[in-house]
């Protein structure tokens, strides 16, 4: 392997994890057995519209699309590629589109319900080491949102770090505004970036070096892309001004990007969110509210609805003010919300279960039936 590719591939995030995979891929199911030699990994760098632009080593970016029979197999938005993943790729000789056969297992996910009445999950970033949960520090800060963020990061396994944005605007007491998010959420990150003192902040290098992963995530309009410029040195994203009647960015990213900062890790923009609804994510909420799940477990009784049973561990807690109304009415409505989610989810995969067995049935008796009339 050439300096240049090892130097690719360190920088791009690859390592032990991804590299066991290579050995154990083969095709099967009744397709010629392929040597992998004519395949090679490459990270998904934009996605548009059920195309890919991957990278391999670092003068090799080209627009891939994925193969037939891994479109045939795959059952949910989650079987395709995303931007951060690692896939398998060709690019056929005299062609300048690439084939992606594999998509390689995935360290982490982050990923929230797909909005509507679909069961399906969106996927925001995969292979990722930390979040960033950008929320502007002025009227629009929202303690709960931030908590659904916090969530869906936690679940995934990944790191979050609270950005605060447009500092700017509410220079005078930015310092009370950090002290009472570290007391808000305890445990996590909590970081204040003004629009024009970007390089006076150190901790990002310390978050973005080489051979990391980030993502940026938040709602639209809180200045992602402003940041994002910075760090990648290029002003490819457009952004625009704050709305004077209510403090509030305008939506500007539009699609999934990976970009490699100024300071060498890698850093993925997202398109603003105007709701992020939970699904399975019940491990993010007992993460992110651990302290309530540990009060939980002190009731006296076990199915204790901390209501009118005494000895109830929360109504004590919210009594002392050891736990607030508004972060436990916050838990209440996510975790409810995965409640219903999961539910949902079991329905649908039971109606896919009939699906595919009255498939089977039918193709059975008509295999029957065409027995019958050939004797």
């Amino acid at each position: 392997m050439l300096s240049s590719e090892k130097e690719f591939l360190f920088l791009f995030g690859w390592d032990d994890f991804f590299e066991s995979q290579i050995s154990d891929l083969v095709y099967l199911s009744g397709e010629r057995q392929r040597s992998t030699c004519s395949l090679f990994q490459a990270r998904v760098i934009c996605e548009e519209r059920n195309l890919y632009r991957v990278q391999a080593v670092s003068s090799q970016i080209f627009w891939a699309s994925v193969s037939g029979k891994m479109q045939f197999n795959a059952v949910s938005r989650v079987d395709y590629p995303a931007v951060g993943d690692w896939v398998m790729v060709e690019l056929p000789s005299q062609s300048e589109r690439g084939v992606i056969h594999h998509v390689l297992q995935r360290k982490t996910i982050i990923h929230r319900k797909q909005v509507g009445s679909s069961t399906d999950s969106q996927i925001l970033s995969t292979n990722v080491d930390y979040a960033f949960i950008t929320s502007s520090a002025n009227s629009d800060l929202n303690y709960r949102r931030i908590e659904r963020y916090l969530a869906v990061a936690q679940d995934a396994g990944v790191i979050p770090i609270i950005l605060l944005t447009k500092a700017d605007m509410c220079i005078d007491n930015i310092s009370d505004i950090v002290a009472e998010v570290r007391r808000e959420l305890p445990g996590i990150q909590v970081h204040a970036l003004s629009k024009n003192d970007f390089e006076k902040a150190d901790f990002l290098t310390s978050y973005l070096q080489k051979g990391t992963t980030s993502v940026f995530i938040g709602s639209s309009g809180v200045g992602k892309s402003t940041i994002v410029n910075f760090l990648i040195g290029d002003e490819q994203i457009k952004t625009q001004d704050v709305r004077e009647s209510d403090g509030k960015g305008r939506h500007t990213t539009t699609a999934r990007n990976l970009y490699v900062s100024r300071y060498g890790g890698l850093i993925i923009d997202t398109p603003g969110m105007r709701e992020l609804q939970l699904s399975d994510h019940a491990e993010g909420v007992r993460t992110q509210f651990s302290d309530i799940e540990e009060l939980i477990q002190s009731c006296r009784f076990s199915d204790c609805r901390h209501q009118t049973e005494p000895d109830c561990a929360i109504k004590n807690a919210l009594l002392e003010d050891l736990l607030s109304e508004d972060r436990w009415k916050s838990y209440q409505k996510l975790e409810a919300e995965v409640r219903h989610g999961m539910r949902k989810q079991d329905k649908a995969l039971a109606a896919e279960d009939r699906k595919i067995w009255k498939k089977k049935s039918i193709d059975a008796r008509n295999k029957g039936f065409s027995k019958k009339a050939k004797m």
